[in-house]
Protein backbone atom coordinates (compact mmCIF):
# COMPACT_ATOMS: atom_id res chain seq x y z
CA UNK A 1 0.00 0.00 0.00
CA UNK A 2 1.49 3.60 -1.00
CA UNK A 3 1.84 6.38 1.31
CA UNK A 4 -0.54 8.93 -1.41
CA UNK A 5 -3.95 10.40 0.52
CA UNK A 6 -6.68 10.91 -2.31
CA UNK A 7 -9.25 13.47 -1.68
CA UNK A 8 -12.42 12.77 -3.80
CA UNK A 9 -14.63 16.13 -3.04
CA UNK A 10 -17.58 17.76 -4.56
CA UNK A 11 -16.96 20.53 -6.68
CA UNK A 12 -19.39 23.10 -4.65
CA UNK A 13 -16.04 22.66 -2.26
CA UNK A 14 -13.82 23.42 -4.91
CA UNK A 15 -12.69 27.13 -3.43
CA UNK A 16 -12.49 26.59 0.02
CA UNK A 17 -10.49 23.06 -0.15
CA UNK A 18 -7.91 24.82 -3.08
CA UNK A 19 -7.16 27.28 -0.20
CA UNK A 20 -6.99 24.72 2.74
CA UNK A 21 -4.89 22.79 0.86
CA UNK A 22 -2.69 25.47 -0.06
CA UNK A 23 -2.53 26.42 3.22
CA UNK A 24 -1.42 23.14 4.66
CA UNK A 25 1.15 22.88 2.10
CA UNK A 26 -0.35 19.74 1.47
CA UNK A 27 0.53 16.98 -0.85
CA UNK A 28 -2.49 14.59 -1.05
CA UNK A 29 -4.06 14.44 -4.41
CA UNK A 30 -7.96 16.05 -4.96
CA UNK A 31 -10.45 14.57 -7.54
CA UNK A 32 -13.41 16.74 -8.25
CA UNK A 33 -16.49 15.12 -9.01
CA UNK A 34 -19.09 16.18 -11.46
CA UNK A 35 -21.05 18.90 -10.48
CA UNK A 36 -24.79 17.53 -10.12
CA UNK A 37 -24.37 14.26 -8.78
CA UNK A 38 -26.35 14.83 -5.55
CA UNK A 39 -29.49 15.20 -7.86
CA UNK A 40 -29.55 11.09 -7.55
CA UNK A 41 -28.28 9.33 -5.02
CA UNK A 42 -27.97 6.12 -7.35
CA UNK A 43 -25.56 8.25 -10.00
CA UNK A 44 -23.61 9.42 -7.12
CA UNK A 45 -22.76 5.84 -5.22
CA UNK A 46 -21.85 4.31 -8.65
CA UNK A 47 -19.62 7.23 -9.81
CA UNK A 48 -18.04 7.53 -6.10
CA UNK A 49 -17.84 3.28 -6.07
CA UNK A 50 -16.19 3.10 -9.61
CA UNK A 51 -13.63 5.96 -8.98
CA UNK A 52 -12.74 4.25 -5.71
CA UNK A 53 -13.19 0.62 -7.30
CA UNK A 54 -10.01 2.10 -9.26
CA UNK A 55 -7.31 3.59 -7.24
CA UNK A 56 -4.24 1.50 -6.97
CA UNK A 57 -1.28 1.81 -4.49
CA UNK A 58 -2.99 4.79 -2.29
CA UNK A 59 -2.91 4.78 1.90
CA UNK A 60 -6.31 6.46 2.29
CA UNK A 61 -9.32 7.67 0.09
CA UNK A 62 -11.03 10.61 1.42
CA UNK A 63 -14.64 11.15 0.63
CA UNK A 64 -16.64 14.26 0.79
CA UNK A 65 -19.83 13.49 -0.18
CA UNK A 66 -21.41 12.66 2.94
CA UNK A 67 -25.27 12.40 3.59
CA UNK A 68 -26.27 13.25 0.33
CA UNK A 69 -29.85 11.56 -0.23
CA UNK A 70 -28.11 8.10 1.03
CA UNK A 71 -25.79 7.70 -1.85
CA UNK A 72 -22.61 6.90 0.04
CA UNK A 73 -24.45 3.76 1.82
CA UNK A 74 -23.10 0.52 0.98
CA UNK A 75 -19.76 2.01 -0.80
CA UNK A 76 -17.23 -0.38 -0.01
CA UNK A 77 -13.31 0.12 0.66
CA UNK A 78 -12.10 -2.00 -2.22
CA UNK A 79 -9.32 -0.40 -2.75
CA UNK A 80 -8.17 1.35 0.62
CA UNK A 81 -9.69 2.89 3.83
CA UNK A 82 -12.21 5.19 3.13
CA UNK A 83 -12.16 7.86 5.43
CA UNK A 84 -15.95 10.05 5.69
CA UNK A 85 -16.52 13.42 7.92
CA UNK A 86 -19.71 13.09 10.00
CA UNK A 87 -21.73 15.30 7.77
CA UNK A 88 -24.71 15.52 6.28
CA UNK A 89 -23.96 17.31 3.41
CA UNK A 90 -21.87 20.48 1.77
CA UNK A 91 -23.28 22.83 4.15
CA UNK A 92 -22.38 21.00 7.21
CA UNK A 93 -18.84 20.90 5.48
CA UNK A 94 -18.46 24.23 5.08
CA UNK A 95 -20.36 25.56 8.26
CA UNK A 96 -18.05 23.50 10.36
CA UNK A 97 -15.24 24.70 12.77
CA UNK A 98 -12.68 23.34 15.26
CA UNK A 99 -15.45 20.59 16.44
CA UNK A 100 -18.51 19.39 14.55
CA UNK A 101 -20.24 19.01 17.97
CA UNK A 102 -20.28 22.80 18.55
CA UNK A 103 -21.98 23.03 14.80
CA UNK A 104 -25.41 24.84 14.58
CA UNK A 105 -27.61 24.98 11.59
CA UNK A 106 -31.00 26.20 10.68
CA UNK A 107 -32.49 22.91 9.13
CA UNK A 108 -35.38 24.33 7.34
CA UNK A 109 -33.10 27.42 5.73
CA UNK A 110 -31.47 27.39 2.32
CA UNK A 111 -27.59 28.20 2.50
CA UNK A 112 -26.21 29.73 -0.44
CA UNK A 113 -22.27 30.27 -1.53
CA UNK A 114 -20.91 30.78 -4.90
CA UNK A 115 -20.59 27.42 -6.22
CA UNK A 116 -24.56 27.02 -5.31
CA UNK A 117 -25.99 29.72 -7.12
CA UNK A 118 -24.26 28.61 -10.17
CA UNK A 119 -25.61 25.63 -9.11
CA UNK A 120 -28.86 27.20 -8.64
CA UNK A 121 -28.68 29.08 -11.99
CA UNK A 122 -28.56 25.83 -13.93
CA UNK A 123 -31.22 24.05 -12.45
CA UNK A 124 -34.75 24.15 -13.20
CA UNK A 125 -36.18 26.40 -10.24
CA UNK A 126 -34.14 29.38 -11.81
CA UNK A 127 -36.03 32.58 -10.95
CA UNK A 128 -35.00 34.13 -13.90
CA UNK A 129 -35.65 31.19 -16.16
CA UNK A 130 -38.85 30.16 -14.55
CA UNK A 131 -40.19 33.76 -15.85
CA UNK A 132 -39.09 33.40 -19.33
CA UNK A 133 -40.75 29.89 -19.21
CA UNK A 134 -43.69 30.67 -17.28
CA UNK A 135 -44.55 33.71 -17.49
CA UNK A 136 -43.78 36.46 -14.31
CA UNK A 137 -46.81 35.76 -12.30
CA UNK A 138 -47.47 32.33 -12.68
CA UNK A 139 -43.40 31.48 -11.80
CA UNK A 140 -44.34 33.47 -9.40
CA UNK A 141 -46.71 31.69 -7.64
CA UNK A 142 -44.98 28.35 -8.09
CA UNK A 143 -42.11 29.82 -6.52
CA UNK A 144 -43.88 30.79 -3.64
CA UNK A 145 -45.60 27.16 -3.15
CA UNK A 146 -42.14 25.09 -3.73
CA UNK A 147 -40.91 27.38 -0.69
CA UNK A 148 -43.65 27.93 1.25
CA UNK A 149 -42.09 25.82 4.32
CA UNK A 150 -38.60 28.08 3.75
CA UNK A 151 -38.42 31.70 5.64
CA UNK A 152 -35.07 32.08 6.01
CA UNK A 153 -31.95 32.05 2.86
CA UNK A 154 -27.97 31.88 4.62
CA UNK A 155 -24.91 33.42 2.49
CA UNK A 156 -22.04 31.56 3.79
CA UNK A 157 -18.91 33.78 3.89
CA UNK A 158 -16.37 31.70 3.60
CA UNK A 159 -13.75 34.30 2.70
CA UNK A 160 -12.75 32.33 -0.83
CA UNK A 161 -15.51 34.43 -2.84
CA UNK A 162 -17.13 37.81 -2.76
CA UNK A 163 -20.73 37.36 -1.46
CA UNK A 164 -21.82 40.25 -3.28
CA UNK A 165 -22.78 38.44 -6.26
CA UNK A 166 -24.43 35.54 -4.56
CA UNK A 167 -26.44 38.41 -2.55
CA UNK A 168 -27.87 40.22 -5.50
CA UNK A 169 -28.98 36.94 -6.89
CA UNK A 170 -30.86 35.61 -4.14
CA UNK A 171 -32.41 39.24 -3.01
CA UNK A 172 -35.23 38.57 -5.67
CA UNK A 173 -36.11 35.61 -4.36
CA UNK A 174 -35.85 36.87 -0.77
CA UNK A 175 -38.13 39.38 -1.41
CA UNK A 176 -40.98 37.19 -3.19
CA UNK A 177 -40.98 34.94 -0.22
CA UNK A 178 -41.32 37.71 2.15
CA UNK A 179 -38.17 35.98 3.67
CA UNK A 180 -35.04 37.06 5.37
CA UNK A 181 -31.74 36.96 4.29
CA UNK A 182 -28.99 36.06 6.61
CA UNK A 183 -24.58 36.17 6.42
CA UNK A 184 -23.33 33.63 8.52
CA UNK A 185 -19.76 32.47 8.64
CA UNK A 186 -18.49 29.71 7.47
CA UNK A 187 -15.32 28.07 8.60
CA UNK A 188 -14.85 24.93 6.73
CA UNK A 189 -12.97 23.25 9.56
CA UNK A 190 -13.67 19.90 7.76
CA UNK A 191 -11.51 20.89 5.16
CA UNK A 192 -8.62 22.52 7.10
CA UNK A 193 -8.72 18.66 8.66
CA UNK A 194 -8.55 16.82 5.75
CA UNK A 195 -5.68 19.07 3.98
CA UNK A 196 -3.42 18.77 6.82
CA UNK A 197 -4.48 14.79 7.88
CA UNK A 198 -5.76 15.16 10.86
CA UNK A 199 -8.71 12.79 10.95
CA UNK A 200 -10.26 13.00 14.79
CA UNK A 201 -13.63 12.62 15.89
CA UNK A 202 -15.24 14.20 13.86
CA UNK A 203 -14.70 11.82 11.43
CA UNK A 204 -15.17 7.77 10.53
CA UNK A 205 -12.87 5.33 8.86
CA UNK A 206 -13.95 2.23 6.74
CA UNK A 207 -11.72 -0.30 6.81
CA UNK A 208 -10.69 -1.99 3.03
CA UNK A 209 -13.06 -4.67 2.14
CA UNK A 210 -15.85 -3.22 4.42
CA UNK A 211 -18.56 -1.01 3.56
CA UNK A 212 -20.33 2.56 4.86
CA UNK A 213 -23.21 1.62 7.15
CA UNK A 214 -26.88 3.09 7.80
CA UNK A 215 -26.22 5.25 10.08
CA UNK A 216 -22.76 6.42 9.24
CA UNK A 217 -24.37 9.99 8.57
CA UNK A 218 -26.33 12.30 10.99
CA UNK A 219 -29.94 12.43 10.20
CA UNK A 220 -31.20 15.44 8.04
CA UNK A 221 -33.61 16.92 10.01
Amino acid sequence: MGNQTVILACPTLAGELKEAMKEAQSDSVVYFMPPGLHRDPKVLHHYVQDKIDHFYNVSKIVVCTTGCGGGNIGIAASSAPLVYPKTRDCIDILLSGDSLADLKRDMHGVFLTESWMEFMKESSIDMEKLEKKMGRDEAHGYLKKLYAPIHDFYIIDTGCYDVEPVKKYIEPMVDLLKADLHMVHGGYGILRKMAKGTFDDDFFVVPKGEKVKPGSFPANF
